[in-house]
């Protein structure tokens, strides 16, 4: 692994635990065993690293999940949106935790607005698509749900939450289909 690399991981580790104004550059580059002098030769200050690590997280995160937005089965697309929050806090669980924590920086909300607001409209054209009532604040409740469900599942390790991802699948598929 290489010292950038190092980096990159000792601090999404400690903005995700501590947050971004209680982790010092010294602590990061102590966590990556590097010196403070060669992270600020990476990076130039906490700041932009700070922002690399936003960018470079959701850059990832959106290749990933790049065939959510191309699906074309709504019962498919809605049971992929119900699943992501498992997948992302499974892939990603320090870029999640350091998201969650600096959820209220702009740059953070600018990146995750940029990221659901694809998904928030396909997902209200597959509601409508499976023949859904109210599709538009059908999605918004899910997302609602989704978007608790994700912040659950960083910080607790229970087994019901595990089962919620197909309760809601019950939920969200069993009524549309019936109304066909």
């Amino acid at each position: 692994m290489t010292s950038h690399s190092k980096i990159e991981q000792a601090a999404l580790q400690l903005f995700g635990e501590r947050g971004y104004d209680s982790t010092s550059t010294l602590l990061i580059a102590k966590g990556a065993g590097v010196s403070e002098a060669l992270l600020f030769k990476y990076f130039q200050s906490k700041e932009k690293l700070f922002e690399y690590l936003i960018k470079q997280g959701f850059r990832r995160i959106v290749e990933a999940n790049r065939g959510i937005l191309t699906e074309q089965n709504p019962r498919v697309l809605i049971e992929n949106v119900i699943d992501l929050p498992y997948k992302l806090v499974h892939d990603e669980p320090d870029f999640w935790k350091m998201q969650d924590k600096e959820f209220n920086r702009p740059l953070v909300q600018k990146y995750f607005q940029r990221f659901m607001s694809p998904i928030d409209s396909l997902l209200q054209q597959a509601f409508k698509d499976v023949g859904a009532d109210a599709a538009e604040m059908t999605t918004q409740l899910l997302l609602l749900i989704i978007q608790s469900l994700w912040r659950n599942l960083l910080y607790e390790h229970d087994a019901s939450l595990l089962k919620l991802g197909d309760h809601l699948k019950r939920t969200y598929l069993q009524r549309p289909a019936a109304a066909k």
